[in-house]
């Protein structure tokens, strides 16, 4: 079942994802679940430069894996998410295709 995280970063941390190594625990921490990620990246300013939240699309069943999951993002854990959303998610379509 689908799950939405979406986050953005609480501004008086922004340096924190210039630490090459906080950031390299993060993508190892979502390439070691891939299994269950549908879809994962940042959210930028609307020139796209600069990273300022994240979006997350999980299969997990319920939405306590869903919050578990994300409390154990290297990220969450160094408080660079500031306000987060945590919704179930209805799958209409997908790469092109239809899930009606």
């Amino acid at each position: 079942m689908p799950w939405l995280i979406m986050s953005d970063d609480d501004p008086a941390t922004t340096h924190k994802r210039r630490d090459k190594n906080l950031m390299a625990l993060h993508m190892a921490y979502e390439e070691a679940h891939k299994d269950i990620i549908l879809a994962a990246g940042s959210l930028r300013n609307d020139d796209g430069s600069t990273p300022d939240g994240g979006l997350l699309l999980l299969d997990v069943a319920t939405r306590a894996e869903a919050e578990a999951y994300y409390r154990k993002d290297p990220l969450t854990q160094a408080g660079v998410r500031g306000r987060i959303t945590i919704r179930r998610w209805h799958r209409s379509i997908l790469d092109g295709k239809i899930h009606w």
